[in-house]
């Protein structure tokens, strides 16, 4: 008996809600975690709602990738996993419905999720984590230059603050100093800082408060002094943010105009760095990752399909382990491609013949319980 369009289009509409379920907690856990990271110290800095809100814009395409195998995982699992708790399972068998039969929806969402991932990976992902990575170093490269109490030489520029403060005065003690030119050297000292937030790009922009302009004149006998209530300034901070993109931030196109290019260009060089192996390593993760949504599909419907005692709950912790195993299996295949133990493509599809073959092997086991 071939099993009817009807029963594959509930299989499919099951699925599929449980799938965009797991899709949406995933990936809001990833954003969330990742965001939280550094969302302190953006805040502390007087980063706005609306630069926090881009930021999460982008780091939503760079983690979504990852959710779609674990959330079809999922779904497929506690689909199955509900039917066969609540014996459907049993009835589809018993009407001639063999396993076998009941993977097409499976495989055809498992298909959906590779084509999608495959994308994401090959165009979507590249631009977001660039553009993600050049907002950050707009926005934290101010952190990481300002550091309480050291002078922190940008250019010609000395920067230098005393401790940090609240709200109302995020920077105590500015002093920023110009020895550009001997007839136009100066210091300026606040006696309070913030961060202008009108102003982007590479300059970090300040507004102080209740300090001094010293200048230097051409007569060493005399000393100007300009005293002031609010000032502007900006220092050039483009040597903590103009950073070279990696190959992880290249579209799949690029990667392979890159792999083209000669062994000893320069380009080559600096993206694949000292191991020799990340061109190799990032275009057979782009290959070989999108597959891990087809084939964990097909093993997720005989894992799903369990004995009533198994309970409700077996679907998500069986999710939990199949997923956790297979990232270990691709992160340590990763590693040692990286580390030029074996050829990059070796370790990066070895995680997905394994699975293929735990598939196979599953889905005979239960098929022969139907005959």
């Amino acid at each position: 008996m071939v099993a009817p369009r009807l029963l594959w289009r509930y299989i499919l509409r099951e699925t599929l809600l449980h799938t965009l379920l797991g899709l949406f907690a995933i990936t809001l856990l990833l954003v969330v975690q990742n965001l939280l990271r550094f969302l302190e110290d953006l805040v502390a800095a007087g980063v706005g709602l609306g630069a926090l809100a881009q930021l999460s814009a982008l780091i939503l395409p760079a983690y979504v990738t990852y959710a779609i195998p674990t959330a079809l995982l999922f779904g497929i699992l506690i689909s199955f996993g509900r039917m066969s708790a609540d014996g459907e399972v049993v009835a589809m068998r018993s009407c001639g419905v063999s396993v076998p039969r009941l993977l097409p929806p499976a495989v055809a969402l498992g298909a959906v999720a590779a084509a999608l991932s495959a994308y994401m990976l090959f165009d979507v992902q590249p631009r977001a984590r660039f553009a993600m990575r050049s907002l950050l170093h707009q926005l934290a490269g101010s952190l990481e230059v300002i550091e309480p109490g050291r002078f922190v030489q940008l250019g010609d520029r000395l920067l230098y603050v005393h401790a940090l403060g609240d709200s109302s005065c995020p920077f105590q003690g500015v002093l920023i100093g110009d020895a550009s030119g001997e007839d136009r050297s100066f210091y300026a000292s606040a006696r309070c800082g913030s961060f202008d937030g009108e102003k982007s790009g590479s300059e970090l922009a300040f507004v102080l408060n209740d300090g001094s302009i010293h200048l230097r004149d051409p007569d060493p006998t005399r000393y100007r002094r300009i005293r002031f209530q609010t000032m502007r300034t900006s220092v050039d901070i483009s040597s903590f943010i103009d950073k070279p993109p990696s190959s992880r931030d290249l579209k799949f196109s690029e990667l392979l105009a890159a792999k083209r290019l000669a062994p000893d260009d320069p380009e080559r060089v600096r993206l694949e760095g000292r191991s020799g192996t990340s061109l190799d390593v990032q275009i057979q993760r782009r290959l070989s990752f999108p597959f891990a949504s087809l084939l964990l599909a097909v093993v997720a419907v005989p894992l799903g399909i369990r004995p009533v005692r198994a309970g409700r709950s077996m679907g998500a912790l069986t999710a939990i382990g199949v997923m956790a195993a297979y990232w270990m299996l691709f992160s340590l295949g990763e590693l040692a491609a990286e580390r030029g133990v074996g050829p990059a493509w070796l370790g990066l599809w070895m995680p997905n013949v394994i699975v293929l073959a735990l598939s196979i092997w599953l889905v005979r086991r239960i098929a022969r319980t139907d005959s």
